[in-house]
Order: C-alpha cells, then sequence, then structure tokens
C-alpha cells in the first residue's frame, strides 16, 4: 500500500483505479514468467549443458516467426480486450497439455532433447507475446500524459511479480517440483485474462480505431514491417531493441557458464535461478520507486541510463567472473530492464497510431526481439568454435553492443522531444487525452 501510494501520487481517483488493475494483471502475468524462467532454464542446463543454448535460439526464432505472422493476421479480426482473451486461453491450453505430458511421460520425456526444446521456446513466447500484449492494450487505454504518471505504478506490479514469482521457485520448487508449477501458472494466465476483462467493462475504454487497410491474406502480417521501415523514429527503437537483446543473451549466456560451473542438479541450478529471480527484482524495485518518477518524463536522460550501468557490470563481470558479480550483471540488466528500460520504451509507444501500436510494435517486440537473440547466438556459436565456452569472448561482444546502444538511445531521445512531443505552446495548454486523429497526424510529421 505505501509502495501504491508512492508511485500514484499525482492521478486522479479514476486513474488510480485503472493503474492499480493494471499493475495487478501485469503482476500475475510477471508472476507466470518468473515461475516459468527457472524451470526452463534448469531442465536445459542439467539435461543439454550451456553449449545448447545457441542453437535453442534458432528454434525460438523459426517458432516466434510464425506467431508474429499468425498475430498480425489476427489482430485484425478481434477487439483489443478480445486479443487479450484468445492469447491467453491459447498458453493455458499449452501450459495444461505440458503438465499432462510430464506427469504421463516423466524423467524419460522430460530429458529428452527435443522436449527440452519445447519447453524452452514455449517460454520464449511467452515472455514475448504475453507482455508485449499487456503493454498494447495498456498502451491504448491511457493518454500520454497519463502514461507519464501512471506506468511507475504499473511497473511496479511487474516488479513485485517478479519477486514472487522467484520467492515461490525458490521455495517450493523442492516440494512440489517443477512440474506442478506449471498448473500456477495456467491458473494465473486464466486470472490475468479474468483482470483485464474488469478493466475493459469498468472503464470501457474507447473502442481502437483501427487503420483501415486494403490488404488482406497473408500481406496484411508484414504490415508491422512496412510501419517501422516508413518511420525513423521506429527504426531507432528497432536499433535499441537489436543492441539490447544482442547485449542481454551474450551476457546471459555468460552468466549460465558461471552458475553451471558453480552448482549442479537441476534443483539445486532451478532454486539458485529463483533466487535470482527476487533478488533482480528487488533490484528493479528500487530503480521504479526512485528513478522511474524522476526519469520516466525526461526521455533522453531515462534511455540512457539502462546502458551505461549494464556497461559497467559487464567490465566488472569481465574482470572478475565470480557469481557474485554475474548476480550484479544479471540485477543490472534485468533489474533496469523490468523498470525504467521497459517504462520508457512502452511510453515511446503512447503517442503513436493504432496501426503503430498493434502492428510495428508487435512487429518489434517478437519478431525483432527473436532475430537479434537469433544473431546473438551465431556470434556465440563462432565464439565457442574459435575459444570453447569463454566468458570473456562474450562479454566482449556484449560490450560492443552496448556501444551502439549508448549511441542509439541518445538519437531517440532527441527524436522524441524534436518530433513526438507537440510544441512548447502547446505543453503550457491544459493536459488533455489525445484523440487518436491527433495521435495520426503528430506521427506522420
Amino acid at each position: 500500500m505505501v509502495l501504491a501510494a508512492g508511485a500514484s501520487s499525482g492521478l486522479s481517483a479514476a486513474e488510480r483505479r485503472k493503474a492499480l488493475l493494471l499493475a495487478a494483471w501485469f503482476f500475475l502475468s510477471i508472476t507466470t514468467l518468473w515461475l516459468l524462467k527457472p524451470i526452463r532454464t534448469a531442465s536445459l542446463l542439467s539435461h543439454l549443458g550451456a553449449a545448447e543454448l545457441p542453437y535453442v535460439r534458432f528454434g525460438t526464432l523459426v517458432a516466434v516467426g510464425i506467431v508474429v505472422l499468425v498475430y498480425s493476421r489476427a489482430v485484425n479480426h478481434f477487439t483489443r480486450i478480445g486479443v487479450v482473451r484468445l492469447a491467453s486461453a491459447l498458453f493455458a491450453a499449452v501450459l495444461l497439455g505440458f503438465w499432462a505430458a510430464l506427469h504421463l511421460g516423466g524423467e524419460a520425456l522430460g530429458g529428452r532433447r527435443w522436449f527440452v526444446w519445447a519447453v524452452f521456446i514455449l517460454v520464449d513466447i511467452y515472455s514475448t507475446v504475453m507482455v508485449a500484449m499487456f503493454w498494447t492494450y495498456t498502451n491504448d487505454v491511457v493518454s500520454r500524459s497519463e502514461a507519464d504518471r501512471s506506468y511507475g505504478l504499473i511497473g511496479i506490479g511487474g516488479i513485485l511479480g517478479g519477486v514472487a514469482g522467484g520467492v515461490t521457485v525458490d521455495a517450493l520448487i523442492e516440494l512440489i517440483g517443477p512440474v506442478d508449477l506449471l498448473l500456477v501458472c495456467v491458473v494465473l494466465v486464466l486470472s490475468g485474462a479474468g483482470l483485464a476483462s474488469v478493466i475493459e467493462r469498468k472503464f470501457e475504454p474507447a473502442p481502437r480505431v483501427r487503420a483501415r487497410t486494403e490488404q488482406s491474406g497473408s500481406a496484411s502480417a508484414f504490415e508491422g514491417a512496412r510501419e517501422v521501415l516508413r518511420s525513423r523514429y521506429l527504426l531507432w527503437i528497432v536499433a535499441i531493441v537489436i543492441a539490447y537483446e544482442f547485449a542481454s543473451a551474450t551476457t546471459d549466456f555468460a552468466i549460465n557458464v558461471v552458475f553451471q560451473r558453480a552448482f549442479s542438479g537441476e534443483v539445486e541450478i532451478g532454486k539458485m535461478y529463483g533466487r535470482l529471480g527476487w533478488i533482480v527484482s528487488g533490484t528493479a524495485l528500487v530503480s521504479q520507486l526512485v528513478l522511474v518518477p524522476r526519469l520516466l518524463p525526461l526521455k533522453r536522460l531515462a534511455l540512457l541510463v539502462p546502458p551505461i550501468a549494464m556497461a559497467a557490470a559487464t567490465l566488472g563481470l569481465a574482470f572478475l567472473p565470480t557469481v557474485s558479480l554475474a548476480i550484479v550483471l544479471a540485477a543490472s540488466d534485468r533489474g533496469l530492464n523490468y523498470s525504467l528500460q521497459q517504462v520508457t520504451k512502452e511510453s515511446l509507444y503512447v503517442p503513436l497510431t493504432d496501426a503503430q501500436k498493434y502492428k510495428a510494435k508487435a512487429f518489434i517486440d517478437v519478431f525483432v526481439d527473436r532475430a537479434a537473440k537469433a544473431l546473438s547466438s551465431v556470434a556465440l556459436l563462432v565464439m565457442i568454435a574459435w575459444s570453447g565456452v569463454s566468458v570473456g569472448a562474450c562479454l566482449g561482444v556484449a560490450l560492443v553492443a552496448l556501444a551502439l546502444w549508448i549511441v542509439a538511445a541518445k538519437v531517440l531521445g532527441r527524436s522524441y522531444v524534436t518530433d513526438i512531443l507537440p510544441p512548447k505552446a502547446e505543453l503550457a495548454l491544459p493536459i488533455v487525452a489525445v484523440s487518436p486523429v491527433d495521435d495520426a497526424r503528430r506521427s506522420s510529421r
């Protein structure tokens, strides 16, 4: 309650209620993610080893590529809440299927290479589709000014979800095992869809103003890519996503190697990753309470802080590859990614058009994100072939990506101020919600 009160200052009563409901939904989504992540990582490391990671990322690229095509076509045929309900129902059904398969097949099935890959890919799809869908919905039901005031509170919901998921795995994985945690995930996914329905019914946000298109069939699936190519602003967002995912994937591989060398056994590794979850989320919570309220309105600075912090931690682990510094790097990466970096990136979409929010954002969050991970996997394979499983080589590549991220963040921050924000004369007027028509005019300039 104290956290909510501090983060919700400046909001009207109605805005506060909407932000709290969105935060609760985000809490459930991220709790589910942090229940699934330790399960999939422990399964991969214990059965196949860290050297398998570059290969499985190629599998995620293919799977997510199919998902983005289906999503881009399907989104035209559903309302805002319809997209949420359908996606939630599908994920709940798949998770329930995995739970039943593991109970029937046992360890013999769980250790098979194709099944380990399937679990890993499923969690990657969830982490992109469900989280991106939440933010797409949120970006569509708030105004630009409301986003700057409420996204701090909404982000806290996700951070607390990370804490809850990590603590739950840390405390319960030895007691009930990783398989039955999948049932908990099913309940959480369906509960999130229920909260979205409550938000839609209680606040009755304006219907989506869908972009008219004459295209049909498979061509519509590529509208997101076309929207991105038409906008320099969106292209700089793409640059940041690629640089971040490249840096994050290579540093994550280095962290996995450090942990694999320090711990043994699926339960021990899973417990460590559960512990890492709440450590990272605790870092994110501090960032959300201290940095986000001060930096979110200052987009140029908010975009630069995460890559600079991550670069410093990467240098530290490169000089001293220990478990403690691996945790510091994970905290500086994911801790800021789940707080300042995420809410800043999402707020960049609020003033844009429906096509840019739903199609371009989906293309960036799903396809570009995974393509960047696949490219990093190529680099990892080259490094493994050249120097073996080397923590130092991975972190060297990460530092190059971080330097590019800093450059892209600087340019994007300037573009937001000059191309997206209204003129200073408009800023002096009373704050009102921005209509879709105004959004379209501004984003086309």
